[in-house]
């Protein structure tokens, strides 16, 4: 009981991290852009690379799904490669969102179709030194089951996304990758 109390309360100081983030950080610093029309672009590029190298859709590559945690699926598969977009050789990693349903379990949605209860997929792909050093360079995107970038609360997540990074900042070290769950 004790570690899910730790985890539920390390999930609300992230979360109220990402809202301080969200609210001065970005807003101070305008030449970082977040879920403009140049970063949905670019995360249409990502999305037709991962299509194109069977990262999503049908007969896609698939992990062993694990029990997560919020914000993203409580059920979740994680890939990590490396991906060449325009021209940028650099880190993917793709989450695999799955619902909250409570009869999820990692082997129920290892046995189910990957297109079933699925919730926003996240990915972060290092881009080029210099794109955003303060946060490895990284650029964050959640997209719908279409492709679509994900919408929350008139957002799009896309680009140096600061609901992404106010919970990868404190959470995911220096480098900002965050895994962690159970195979329950």
């Amino acid at each position: 009981m004790s570690r899910l109390v730790t985890m539920t309360v390390g999930v609300v100081a992230a979360i109220v991290a990402a809202l301080s983030y969200s609210a001065f950080s970005v807003a101070a610093d305008d030449a970082k852009s977040a879920g403009t029309a140049k970063d949905d672009a670019y995360a249409a590029k990502v999305w037709s690379y991962m299509a194109a190298n069977g990262l999503i859709g049908e007969g896609r590559i698939r992990s062993f799904p694990f029990v997560g945690s919020r914000p993203h699926g409580s059920i979740q598969e994680f890939i990590a490669t490396e991906a060449v977009i325009d021209g940028q050789r650099g880190r993917l990693l793709i989450k695999h969102n799955y619902g909250a349903e409570e009869a999820l379990s990692p082997k129920s949605v290892y046995a189910a179709g990957p297109d079933e209860n699925n919730e926003p997929l996240a990915i972060m792909f290092q881009r080029e030194e210099g794109y955003d050093p303060d946060n490895n360079n990284w650029f964050w995107a959640e997209y719908n089951p279409d492709g679509s970038v994900f919408n929350y609360q008139g957002a799009n997540l896309s680009g140096r996304a600061p609901l992404c990074i106010g919970c990868h900042t404190p959470l995911g070290g220096k480098d900002r990758e965050i895994l962690n769950g159970s195979a329950k």
